[in-house]
């Protein structure tokens, strides 16, 4: 019988040693990962925080007769509406309330919404209170009380609902406006399932037109930016969001469509563990935007 050397062997050995590492080489070194979200998903998520997104107008504004805010954003795709045109007259607390510096943030009101009905319903109350109290000037601070707005469709008799619990804080110039939204949203979608969206967010509002931000009226057209982290959590599933604007948030004031930004880019990148998905809402026109995932 023919004997191997043992040259031969090691040559054998190596051969296959060098083998198999090529054939462990072309696997990947780490298995892929699933999306954190799929594209329903990433829907859902998109609802809530551009409904967000919408309602820092409604924030940022302040009517000097009612102490209300001017607009009152409903759901995307609900038509954009001020609160002058409710079928009734929030009640204020105290009446007239003291408004000791003679800006148009009175010291300490609260807003009641009970049997607010126009499109939109609206109940829960809000606070305004003016923090430098002694200082005529722009700032004021807002606390949402289960401040709720509800919207059905004629057509499919779906309702959709939005409640807010936080506070905003405001400070402005003719120019620009910062605010401070510290909120949770509890959303109720049209086919009844729910999410909650817990979130701090710092944004900033630039006019159009220089010096056109009139404290006590309606907001001028302008550019949104937005950052900041929030959780979004539906049912047993929870994530974690960090939300900017890549492009901003041009709101435009004439939009008779709920979200009122015709352009603009926002994106969520949304993890969960160590997986993560970006969400990227592109506003196309009044009302209109994309969703997509990556």
């Amino acid at each position: 019988m023919r004997r191997t050397s043992r040259k031969v062997w090691r040559l054998t050995a190596r051969t296959i040693t060098v083998a198999l590492v090529a054939a462990c080489s072309t696997s990947p070194l780490t298995p892929p990962q699933n999306p954190v979200l799929t594209q329903p998903e990433a829907n859902a998520v998109a609802e809530v925080v551009a409904t967000d997104a919408a309602s820092l107008v409604g924030g940022a504004t302040l009517d000097a007769a009612t102490g209300m805010p001017f607009a009152v954003a409903p759901m995307p795709g609900a038509p954009a509406l001020a609160t002058s045109s409710a079928s009734c007259t929030p009640t204020r607390t105290p009446s007239p309330p003291t408004n000791s510096d003679g800006d148009p943030v009175p010291d300490s009101v609260r807003i009641d919404f009970t049997g607010c009905t126009f499109s939109v319903t609206l109940s829960g109350s809000i606070d305004i209170v003016d923090p430098t109290p002694a200082i005529t000037d722009r700032a004021f601070r807002t606390r949402s009380n289960a401040f709720t707005r509800t919207v059905t469709n004629a057509a499919t008799g779906t309702t959709r609902s939005v409640v807010e619990n936080g506070v905003r804080s405001v400070v402005g110039t003719s120019d620009q406006i910062q605010l401070t939204d510290t909120m949770q949203t509890d959303y109720t979608y049209a086919t009844g399932a729910t999410a909650s969206h817990v979130r701090k967010w710092l944004a900033t509002f630039a006019a159009d037109q220089a010096g056109s931000i009139q404290m006590g009226s309606p907001l001028p057209s302008g550019n949104w930016s937005v950052s900041g982290s929030s959780t979004w959590t539906s049912g047993t599933n929870s994530y974690s969001l960090s939300v900017s604007t890549s492009d901003p948030l041009h709101y435009n004031a004439s939009c008779t469509v709920e979200p009122r930004f015709d352009s603009g880019k926002l994106t969520a990148i949304v993890t969960k563990g160590t997986a993560a998905t970006t969400v990227t809402i592109q506003f196309t026109a009044c009302g209109q935007y994309t969703v997509t995932r990556s």
